[in-house]
């Protein structure tokens, strides 16, 4: 892609993002209003208000995500050597709050001593934590999310797997919708990309959800 084609998904993005997903949180809630004022059996004013903050929680995440990944396209590389496994313990330590409240145990599999590369380490850390969080979304409650680092020929991977034999069916009344998540999945992909890498991912009923960033070595 050129630069002027850049530029104009650049622009493309910014505009779709005020036009929609900057709309969204606010159109969602004066919804939930609107609904709670001509409902003739109005839902328990507990009820509404946790509606309310789970969309705006929702609302402001979106935000964050969009922000950094707009950061992250233009930003240069501060490149240093680092070690990827720092930084996925960091993200599972992070991330393990939230997994609990989801019903998902996350997992350290085994891994290298010691997992070195050149890279940013305020992008590679944001991805690698989008990355565990965009796992969390889309993987079942009583399922189990295996993290790991992998050493290839020229690189490595970070890997995180679902495990989905263990899951159980969600609680009655229990949301399993998916989340939105274009922009963060957006900074997994152009973090890895300027530092050379790539970013996948899978996800079937079955086998669960798997994603994985490939980094070069120095």
């Amino acid at each position: 892609m050129n630069g002027d084609d850049d530029t104009a998904a650049r622009l493309r993005d910014v505009l779709r993002f005020l036009a929609h997903d900057a709309r969204e949180g606010y159109s969602s809630t004066l919804a939930l209003l609107e609904l709670h004022r001509v409902n003739a059996e109005p839902m328990p004013v507990n009820d509404l208000v946790q509606r309310i903050e789970r969309t705006a929680r929702r609302s402001l995440a979106r935000i964050d995500d969009f922000v950094t990944l707009e950061r992250a396209r233009s930003q240069p590389l501060n490149v240093e050597e680092l070690d990827l496994l720092d930084l996925l313990f960091d993200a599972v330590a992070e991330a393990w709050h939230a997994a609990n409240e989801r019903g998902v145990r996350l997992k350290a599999a085994d891994a290298p001593e010691e997992a070195l590369l050149q890279a940013d380490r305020g992008l590679l850390r944001s991805a690698i934590g989008r990355l565990l969080k965009h796992a969390l979304e889309r993987a079942q409650r009583g399922s189990v999310l295996v993290c790991a680092v992998h050493p290839l020929a020229h690189g490595w991977s970070v890997e995180i797997d679902e495990s989905p034999n263990s899951a159980v069916a969600a609680p009655p009344g229990t949301s399993t919708a998916r989340v939105d998540d274009r922009y963060g999945w957006a900074l997994v992909e152009l973090v890895a990309r300027r530092m050379g890498g790539d970013a996948t991912q899978w996800h079937d009923p079955e086998q669960g959800v798997r994603l994985r960033v490939t980094l070069p070595r120095p």
